[in-house]
């Protein structure tokens, strides 16, 4: 099954990924925002409520809920992950924690060039 150190070779290959220390705990992150903190208790997985809820559903002894606040949060048991399974839930944390691209809808839309006129 995984380890941590399959969570941090995953987290570090993935576009403009930095590990950085939060409270101890190694976490990996984007510009945007953190994704995943390996825990003593697990790893910590910035997913939609969506998704989370889909997990906590399928597999509650892999997918713990840890409560703060009103919010439930996804703590994974990577002993018990495939690795496959793994980089798959890492890569969609960091989708949500990736920023949005810039578009050129929102800049101002460029001029139409002038047309010659010509003399006669």
């Amino acid at each position: 099954m995984s380890s941590p150190a399959d969570v941090r070779r995953i987290a570090l290959k993935l576009d403009g990924v930095s590990e950085i220390d939060h409270w101890g705990r190694p976490a990996y992150r984007t510009r945007k925002r953190i994704f995943a903190v390996m825990r003593p208790d697990g790893l910590f997985l910035h997913l939609p409520e969506e998704r989370k809820d889909f997990l906590f559903a399928a597999a509650p002894d892999v997918f713990v809920r840890f409560m703060w606040g009103k919010t439930a949060n996804l703590i994974a048991q990577i002993e018990r992950i495939p690795l496959a399974e793994l980089r798959g839930l890492i890569h969609e944390a960091w989708q949500q924690a990736v920023p949005a691209p810039k578009t050129s809808s929102s800049r101002a839309p460029a001029a139409a060039p002038r047309e010659r006129r010509r003399r006669k």
